[in-house]
């Protein structure tokens, strides 16, 4: 697994890790809605994304909900449980057991 990973990472088709290149930067995918048509956002670290983009708990309006209603906190417990509930990854694969996991959420 971490073989395809790595594979994939910083290329065309994968993923960009600006950590391991800051050149990558530049295959940002960037736009502007007008302020006043935000109603809430929400920055995650890939770590604090893992219901949504790995274990396929909750959508992206679930975390916006559990965010809204609980705070940043109550997200990263939840990551945190489902990751010690699969320490080996059995029932999500995933090449690292847990992840760095950082929510910022504004409303």
């Amino acid at each position: 697994m971490k073989h395809a990973e790595l594979a994939l990472r910083n290329q065309p088709g994968g993923f960009w890790v600006a950590a391991a290149d800051p050149t990558v930067v530049t295959h940002a995918i960037t736009g502007q809605i007008p302020l006043a048509a935000v109603r809430r956002l929400a920055v995650l670290t890939d770590g604090a994304a893992r219901l949504v983009t790995m274990f396929d708990l909750l959508n992206w309006r679930g975390v916006l909900d559990v965010l809204d209603e609980h705070g940043p906190t109550e997200l990263i417990r939840r990551v945190r449980a489902i990751e010690a509930a699969d320490p080996n990854g059995t029932k999500w694969p995933r090449n690292k057991g847990s992840d760095d996991a950082t929510a910022v959420y504004a409303n």
